[in-house]
C-alpha cells in the first residue's frame, strides 16, 4: 500500500509540474522515445474531454491527444455555449469538485481507469492505467492524486457515464 502511495505521488510531481502550471513545457520527448517506453495497446485508448475554447490547455491536450493516440482517440465536450454538457460538468464538481478545464476521463478497452484535471504528458497515459489497474480503481489527478475504489460502483458507474454522455464538439 505505501509503495502505492508513492507511486501515486510521484506521477502527481510530474503531473502537476508539467500540466498546471500557466508555462508551456520546454522540453518533450521525442516521439520514438514515447513509443518505446509506453507499453499498453494505444489503439484500447480513448480520451473524454470537458474543455473551453478559450483554454490554453484544453487547446493543446486537443491538439496532441489525436497526433499520439490518433484522429479517434479523443471525444471533446465544449462548457462553452452548450447546456447539457454544462450540466454534465456540474455533476463532475459534485462528484470531485472540479472547476477548472480541461477535465479529461481515460478510457483503457472501454472502462474508466483515470481523470486528469490539467495538462498532462500522453506518455503517461499508459502508467496511470497500469497505477490504476493496481490499486483497484480509478485514480482522480487534480491538486493531488485520490483514489475512487472500483467498489464503489454507484460513483465509477456515473463518472463512466458523465464522461460518454456529453455532446461532443469539434474537435
Amino acid at each position: 500500500m505505501k509503495k502505492a502511495l508513492g507511486v501515486l505521488l510521484l506521477v502527481l510531481i510530474v503531473l502537476t509540474s508539467m500540466c498546471i502550471s500557466n508555462s508551456p513545457s520546454t522540453t518533450s520527448p521525442s516521439s520514438s522515445t514515447a513509443t518505446e517506453t509506453f507499453t499498453l495497446d494505444k489503439t484500447k485508448f480513448h480520451f473524454y474531454m470537458y474543455g473551453a475554447a478559450t483554454c490554453p490547455h484544453c487547446k493543446k491536450m486537443k491538439e496532441e491527444i489525436p497526433k499520439f493516440f490518433g484522429k479517434d482517440a479523443l471525444t471533446y465536450y465544449e462548457l462553452q455555449g452548450n447546456e447539457h454538457n454544462g450540466k454534465m460538468f456540474e455533476q463532475l464538481y459534485q462528484i470531485l469538485g472540479v472547476t477548472g478545464v480541461p477535465v479529461i476521463g481515460i478510457f483503457y478497452d472501454g472502462k474508466l481507469y483515470a481523470i486528469v484535471n490539467g495538462e498532462f504528458p500522453l506518455e503517461y497515459a499508459d502508467d496511470l492505467v497500469e497505477e490504476a489497474k493496481k490499486a483497484e480503481g480509478v485514480l482522480f489527478i487534480a491538486d493531488k492524486p485520490y483514489l475512487i475504489p472500483e467498489n464503489k460502483t454507484e460513483i465509477v458507474n456515473k463518472l463512466e457515464y458523465i464522461f460518454t454522455n456529453g455532446e461532443p464538439s469539434e474537435v
